[in-house]
């Protein structure tokens, strides 16, 4: 199967003050952030959410995000994408994907176009408990 990794997301309490080391201490470059017509729910402020692009797309990079405690629920998922980070996995069959974990048992989200144009995405922990996202064209 093709795939890349998207962006890594990390938890971070400070979202300016970690910002501010990835830009100016590190070059990175921050971006805003587009949300799509089918937005859930997700922080705007600049304080819980930053991106810092790597340029290939407009939202594949670093993502920065306050811990929201209430994320998964507001959002209707199982898995909540804002606490404890997590690596997001671009594929191009994301319904291959979907139907496999279905198949296997494995719990998962599943979102429509929520936080990122043109993608959907799923959330799922691998077996060491580490939290994946993969996402898609949507």
């Amino acid at each position: 199967m093709d795939w890349t990794i998207h962006h890594v997301n990390l938890e971070t309490r400070n979202v300016r003050r970690a910002a501010a080391f990835y830009t100016d201490i590190l070059g990175l470059t921050e971006a805003g952030w587009t949300f799509p017509s089918t937005r859930g729910y997700l922080p705007e402020e600049p304080d819980r959410l930053a991106l810092l692009t790597d340029g290939r797309d407009s939202h594949s990079g670093l993502h920065l995000i306050a811990p929201d405690a209430d994320f998964a629920k507001k959002n209707n998922l199982l898995h909540n994408p804002s606490v404890g980070g997590h690596v997001a996995i671009q594929v191009r069959d994301l319904d291959a994907v979907i139907a496999r974990l279905r198949a296997a048992g494995v719990p998962h989200s599943v979102t429509g176009e929520f936080a990122i144009p043109g993608l959907r995405h799923v959330y799922v922990t691998d077996p060491e408990g580490n939290l994946l996202e993969i996402n898609g064209p949507a």
